[in-house]
């Protein structure tokens, strides 16, 4: 049983009520998987009243998103009903599969009930949205192999290698996302909101990944993946150390993220508590 972070804990560690913490990381994240989702070569964007979608064009549900539900007051349930439906004719369009995010604080009434009328399901559980504060010295972090190598993403090749990593991973359609992160060289090599990790026993063999990016005025932690034949080997733990340590370095005093179930307990390692959930609905395939 994952606990969600009392209002008590979170005014201590981050110095917030749970409203605006809960809003704060409900903003970055959106931002930050709209602008995840719309840099590829082929992308494409919707924007409504209420929900803005980005899609890679790319046959891999996680990189193509809905994000949000939030209306204007005193919009109406037609009005609903219809952006509703636009957003799915702009993924049919696209031919891809897709996922519809949405905070289990969304502000829409009875969420499940609307989503189901348009025949789309709820993933089971949430997506455990969380964050960790950086007033911690950077010897409380969990140690790992010492002969663990890290580095900053700074060549042609090193996307090529984070590219193969992801795939693997998360188990991408076989042919899907081949140049995901060399298709958006300039993001990942020289914009200063982005900083992207490998990490491997020299520089020659990543086996590990992982993104700081910075949005909403907050770092969060994204694209963490580790070849499946070396998980369990301290890869993830030297990722997240130097990705912590660099956003503690930078003066942030919190860092984000959102949890896979496999990787939950390695982010509650580090200090990340559970703030709240996303849900995260599909079409049936």
């Amino acid at each position: 049983m994952q606990t969600i972070a009392d209002e008590e804990t979170i005014e201590k560690l981050f110095g917030k009520s749970k409203h605006e913490l809960i809003s704060l990381v409900n903003r970055h994240t959106l931002t930050v998987q709209a602008w995840l989702s719309s840099r590829s070569p082929q992308a494409a964007t919707f924007l409504g009243k209420g929900v803005r979608a980005s899609s890679t064009g790319i046959n891999v549900r996680l990189l193509n998103l809905a994000l949000g539900c939030n209306f204007p007051a005193g919009t109406s349930v037609p009005e609903i009903d219809d952006e509703i439906k636009a957003v799915k004719d702009f993924f049919a369009r696209r031919n891809v599969r897709w996922f519809w995010w949405m905070s289990t604080f969304s502000s829409m009434e009875d969420v499940r009930g609307v989503m189901g009328r348009h025949g789309l399901v709820r993933d089971e559980p949430p997506l455990p949205a969380m964050a960790a504060s950086l007033k911690l010295e950077k010897a409380s972090f969990p140690e790992y192999p010492k002969n663990i190598h890290v580095w900053q993403a700074k060549t042609i090749k090193d996307l090529q290698a984070a590219s193969l990593i992801r795939r693997a991973a998360f188990k991408f359609r076989e042919g899907q996302a081949l140049t995901y992160f060399e298709d958006m060289a300039a993001d990942w090599l020289e914009n200063d909101s982005v900083k992207l990790l490998l990490a491997g026993e020299k520089e020659s063999e990543p086996v590990s990944i992982g993104a700081m990016i910075f949005a909403e005025g907050i770092p969060g932690v994204y694209v963490m993946a580790t070849l499946p034949q070396h998980h369990r080997k301290g890869y993830g733990k030297a990722i997240l150390t130097g990705l912590m340590s660099e956003a503690a370095a930078q003066g942030h005093e919190l860092i984000v993220l959102t949890a896979s179930q496999a990787g939950f307990g390695l982010y509650s390692q580090f200090g990340f508590h559970h703030i709240f959930g996303f849900d995260l609905y599909k079409l049936p395939v």
